[in-house]
């Protein structure tokens, strides 16, 4: 095994790494404790604008179910279909979804590096637009409809971004460029789903690590191959992150005999669900040392983008998804053959987590704690509400 393949494992492990802690922390919004007391203290409310998609214990029991209906839809569709036909359908499809994922994922990550306020102004001046249709007498006017839109600046400045930047890896379909839309996309999915309970967290886990297993071992029983890595090796879109194994090989050529002799690139991958899976859990171990912060100090202010607070149980867990992902590397080279990451991923994670929970004599309170951010806001009845717009008046 050559210096350049450890060199692409090693460039996956920190890539893979840094995505899930960034996603981790993007994921956090203000806990409970802190809107009490800012309402208490007549502040504005922070306005968490993405609103996390819960996943319960149904979800993550048909999340392999469904996952093994879409895998073995795509392998069919590969083996029987015009490839290119798909290849360019798959390209339209992550074009319109990379205009809606990644503007709000580069605010978010604004926000964090450089302060809650940054792009504000921006997102304050925008375009408004309504439309109104009208029913017009003689004697009377009736509103039918009303809609419309709103689009700030910001956004509209970072979705000619993204268009500029799809419309170069459309023509170019350059690693590096799959790789930037690959990151924010898996950013993205940490953000936004979000697991209701660390017993969630475990289904989820077990079950995708049992589809893992037989997708990329088992299929090979009634397909004639792994299904997963036929998939995986065919998809060609910002589904994984790429890292050419024969790097060093392109050096020499480069610097020997000029750019027209650069090799055809070899690639090791790993999937985005490798990383967004785990990513979700280590997220919500993230979520929960927020929740027992928060819990402790109650007058201290704990808003989305605050993060000075102990994260015992997001350390072991994310030293955890290190180790997994190294135990992956390790046995693929030895083996020379691809790994279900999930494999080593699901137990790592899993276990760091039982263990610390254990070590801390916690394990009961982390079982039972449910994650605020899942839970519906309770509806407000018509009668709660006039009575409330009564007592403002009064």
């Amino acid at each position: 095994m050559s210096a350049s393949a450890y060199a692409a494992s090693a460039l996956l492990l920190v890539a893979a790494s840094s995505t899930v802690y960034v996603g981790s922390f993007a994921s956090l919004s203000t806990p409970e404790s802190t809107k009490k007391l800012r309402k208490e203290k007549g502040i504005a409310a922070d306005d968490d604008k993405d609103n996390a998609q819960g996943l319960n214990s149904s979800d993550a029991w048909l999340l392999p179910v469904f996952g093994s209906a879409a895998l073995l839809s795509l392998y069919l569709a590969f083996k029987y279909l015009d490839r290119e036909m798909i290849l360019l359908l798959i390209q339209v499809y992550f074009g319109v979804a990379s205009v809606l994922v990644i503007p709000p994922v580069v605010l978010r990550l604004s926000r964090m590096a450089l302060g809650e306020n940054v792009l504000t102004r921006w997102e304050k001046q925008a375009l408004v637009c309504t439309w109104t249709a009208d029913w017009s007498a003689p004697d009377s006017k009736r509103s039918l409809a009303k809609t419309g839109f709103r689009l700030d600046r910001a956004s509209m400045v970072l979705g000619a971004m993204v268009v500029g930047l799809m419309g170069l890896y459309a023509v170019t379909q350059h690693w590096m460029l799959s790789n930037v839309i690959a990151v924010c996309f898996a950013i993205q999915g940490i953000m936004l789903i979000q697991l209701d309970s660390f017993a969630t967290g475990f289904i989820l886990l077990g079950g995708l690590f049992l589809y893992d297993i037989f997708w990329v071992f088992g299929s090979s029983k009634f397909a004639g191959e792994s299904v997963m890595v036929k998939v995986a090796t065919n998809f060609d879109g910002p589904i994984k992150l790429v890292v050419p194994r024969n790097l060093g090989d392109a050096f020499v050529a480069l610097r020997e005999h000029g750019w027209h002799a650069l090799p055809a690139w070899k690639f090791s991958l790993l999937g985005l669900g490798d990383i967004v899976v785990p990513g979700i859990f280590v997220a919500l171990a993230l979520q929960f040392d927020q929740h027992q912060a928060s819990s402790r100090h109650p007058s201290v202010s704990f808003d989305r983008f605050y993060s000075q607070f102990a994260k015992p149980y997001f350390t072991v867990c994310m030293i955890g998804y290190v180790a997994g992902l190294v135990m992956t590397m390790v046995v693929m080279h030895v083996f020379q053959t691809g790994q279900p990451a999930l494999l080593y991923l699901s137990p790592s994670c899993s276990l760091s987590i039982l263990l610390a929970a254990l070590t801390r004599g916690e394990l009961h309170a982390l079982w039972n704690w449910v994650n605020p951010a899942t839970k519906e806001a309770p509806k407000v009845s018509k009668e709660a509400k006039k009575v409330a717009e009564a007592d403002k008046k009064a």
